[in-house]
């Protein structure tokens, strides 16, 4: 077994900085914090610039694809006025009803403020029939969601 003396090590357990490895990786620490630094500063020199330029100037001859929104009807081109699409005469949206039957086909109903727990009803049943003891409990189950989101309940 070797002994502690025969370890060519300097007394305090420090490193031999004047070793060649050691002088490499000192060199190469200083070469890259030199690059850093001039790096940063290049990038302060370019930021002069309040408003950033694209970077290609658009050709107003250029045809931009703009995807039709649904529910618009026409031809290509996009040729609908833009804006709001027109309002619902039953009112804003309450909440989606979504009823499953047995056959596992989901039926969804969006429900508005004006409507009746009546005429949901008779809408999800004209999609899927159901029994009449499900169209009560169906129809009890929609007027107390309706009052709840109303703020009649």
């Amino acid at each position: 077994m070797e002994t502690a003396a025969t370890w060519r090590c300097r007394p305090g357990g420090r490193l031999d900085m004047s070793h060649g490895f050691v002088r490499h990786i000192r060199r190469n620490q200083i070469a890259r914090d030199a690059y850093e630094r001039a790096v940063r500063q290049a990038r302060g020199r370019a930021r002069g610039r309040l408003t950033p330029t694209p970077p290609r100037p658009r050709r107003p001859d250029q045809q931009v694809y703009r995807p039709r929104r649904p529910g618009t009807a026409g031809g290509s081109g996009g040729d609908a006025s833009p804006g709001p699409p027109p309002a619902d005469p039953r009112g804003p949206r309450l909440f989606c009803l979504e009823y499953e039957g047995d056959d596992g086909h989901v039926t969804t109903v969006i429900v508005h403020q004006g409507d009746s727990a009546e005429e949901v009803t008779r809408r999800v049943c004209a999609r899927s029939p159901l029994e009449p003891a499900l169209r009560r409990a169906l129809c009890q189950r929609v007027q107390d969601e309706l009052s709840k989101r109303r703020g009649t309940g």
